[in-house]
């Protein structure tokens, strides 16, 4: 699978965009992209990491990267970070390098909760402290909030070392995405002006130091979480066994059932979370070949619902004249009747007249 279908040169501007769900990534692209994802290799059609090609002006062109956060409601971590891993480590191996990384956080949020903190761990792990300097970090939403609470919160933002402290002093600037394209054009004419191609930890560690997923900073990262996941599930299983044992015992049959379900639910979360844990266990090299695979099956099942929907449109619109022809055949049917019924009533009038008459010439 080549590269070059993407049209993305070592020599272009490649810009990522983080954040968590709701951050305002596809607004802040929409300022530049007319919105329709490109690429083909890089990108691939049915995944969140969206490329977005843009004529910034007479003489560049932007591609901006889409990545979804880690804080999916209906996809684990681990399958978001092999996704983010994967594009990552085919850029760089094709030598495409991000020009910079922005990475949007509401200015709505009173605070950071688990999954925003999460998400800033992971974003901190997938960078490395060496590729800070090329980080901007633009807070959104400020038409949200008056004036006095925003800069409260923005001062809360860069004065802790666990929100964005360390990072601002590892050289990443803090910009206000508050002016829709006009602030959002300050902060890529920042990154295009410095001119510096980075190189992120989990590229470095993935491509060059040949590492597994689950060794990478950000993998492990995943990994404890899974493991601390483990434990809780399997010490809650504990607990539903010695319940299911005392409900046996008072022949509790409704509990039971309740607990046997929760039992189960219980024992799928512990079999997901080992199986997560699993699939961080794999070199880039692999990870792209599973990709790939789990790519092509993603491909071929919207091809195989794609051909159920054409065929099910087809069956509707030959049901659709059918019925018309159906209801033309009715009306048509029902006219004859009508006129049928005219004329006999017609002929039972003019017999009626004959026979009137036949009585008077007698």
């Amino acid at each position: 699978m080549a590269t070059e279908a993407l049209d993305i040169r070592p020599t272009d501007i490649v810009i990522a965009v983080m954040g968590v769900t709701g951050s305002g990534k596809s607004t802040f692209i929409s300022h530049f992209a007319d919105g329709v994802t490109i690429g083909h290799t890089l990108e691939a059609c049915t995944s969140n990491v969206g490329i977005y090609q843009c004529a910034y002006n007479d003489k560049t062109t932007v591609f901006f990267v889409d990545t979804p956060g880690f804080d999916d409601t209906y996809r684990s971590d681990t399958d978001i970070l092999r996704e983010v891993a994967d594009w990552l480590s085919r850029a760089y191996a094709n030598k495409i390098q991000l020009t910079g990384i922005i990475y949007l956080h509401r200015i709505l949020d009173v605070r950071l909760g688990g999954s925003a903190m999460r998400n800033l761990r992971m974003f901190k792990k997938l960078c490395g402290d060496n590729a800070l300097a090329s980080v901007v970090l633009a807070t959104t939403w400020w038409s949200g909030v008056d004036e006095d609470t925003g800069n409260e919160r923005e001062k809360q933002l860069k004065m802790k070392p666990d929100f964005w402290a360390g990072m601002i002093s590892k050289g990443s600037k803090v910009f206000r995405q508050d002016s829709d394209e006009i602030s959002a054009r300050t902060i890529v004419d920042y990154l295009i002006q410095r001119k510096r191609p980075v190189v992120l930890n989990i590229q470095q560690e993935m491509v060059n130091n040949k590492m597994t997923l689950d060794q990478t900073a950000a993998g492990s990262e995943v990994g404890t979480l899974l493991i601390q996941q483990r434990k809780e599930f399997e010490k809650r299983l504990k607990e539903i066994q010695a319940d299911l044992r005392q409900a046996l015992k008072e022949k509790d049959s409704e509990y039971q059932e309740e607990l046997k379900e929760y039992r189960k639910q219980t024992e799928e979360k512990i079999r997901k979370a080992e199986e997560n844990r699993v699939k961080l266990q794999t070199n880039w090299e692999d990870l792209r070949q599973q990709r790939d695979a789990e790519l092509l099956k993603e491909r071929e099942q919207l091809q195989e619902q794609t051909r159920l929907n054409m065929k099910r449109l087809a069956e509707s619109e030959i049901q659709l004249r059918l019925m018309k022809a159906q209801h033309a055949s009715d009306m048509q049917k029902q006219k004859l009747e009508f006129q049928l019924l005219q004329e006999k009533n017609e002929r039972a009038r003019l017999q009626k007249k004959l026979d009137a008459a036949k009585c008077v010439v007698m």
